[in-house]
């Protein structure tokens, strides 16, 4: 932690997201170039299309395994109360930067915590779908899975992406340009106390005994 500053992150809550972040990025464009024919050049970024098709899956059980670190790691802290519904209907005001109108947030804001919550079911959607997939055999005996399965379940799959990927447009924007200061937390672990006060009052307010 940088001298002055408030922890934000631990060096584990660090790895995990980029353990799960990166591992996405890599299911997201493997995963686009798998899905027609003119995007089968993003392939090329992971050697090849047949060395994409067997790190493709192997990346898919890392990002679980990190999902699931960052699901017990955080959940605690991702509960909704009341605070947090009331900040839901100010968000307009949220999104244009009109903090007198904002309710003051906590560690994370409900924005956060929704997107907590939405990554986490589009995570439990990718294993549900990708398994028959990757498996159409059958696992440890159980199965095997028949097309039909196989094919509705690559529709879920698909679907899941689409939105993971808007959401980690959104995610990457608001990180960096939209709210300056913020990824930095998720490289060194700490913030400045006047990005605490101005971002998550009540946060700060907690953090400094007030």
């Amino acid at each position: 932690m940088r001298h002055g500053e408030i922890q934000r992150f631990t060096f584990l809550e660090r790895i995990v997201h980029w353990v799960v972040g990166l591992s996405f990025l890599f299911l997201l464009l493997t995963g686009l170039a798998f899905s027609h024919p003119r995007l089968f050049w993003l392939t090329t970024l992971a050697g090849g299309g047949a060395t994409a098709r067997i790190l493709h899956p192997w990346m898919g059980v890392a990002f679980t395994v990190g999902g699931v670190a960052m699901f017990f790691l955080w959940i605690r802290d991702m509960r909704i109360d009341a605070a947090d519904r009331e900040w839901l209907k100010a968000i307009r005001y949220y999104a244009v930067h009109d903090k007198a109108r904002v309710p003051a947030a906590g560690k994370y804001n409900a924005g956060q915590k929704m997107f907590f919550w939405t990554m986490t079911a589009l995570g439990a959607a990718y294993l549900v779908s990708g398994v028959p997939m990757w498996m159409p055999g059958g696992v440890l005996g159980v199965g095997p899975f028949y097309g039909g399965i196989v094919n509705a379940m690559r529709l879920v799959h698909y679907m899941a992406t689409v939105g993971g990927g808007l959401l980690l447009i959104v995610h990457v924007y608001l990180g960096t340009v939209a709210y300056p200061g913020t990824l930095g937390a998720m490289l060194h672990g700490s913030v400045t106390r006047g990005w605490a006060k101005l971002h998550h009052p009540r946060w700060h307010g907690k953090e400094s005994g007030r």
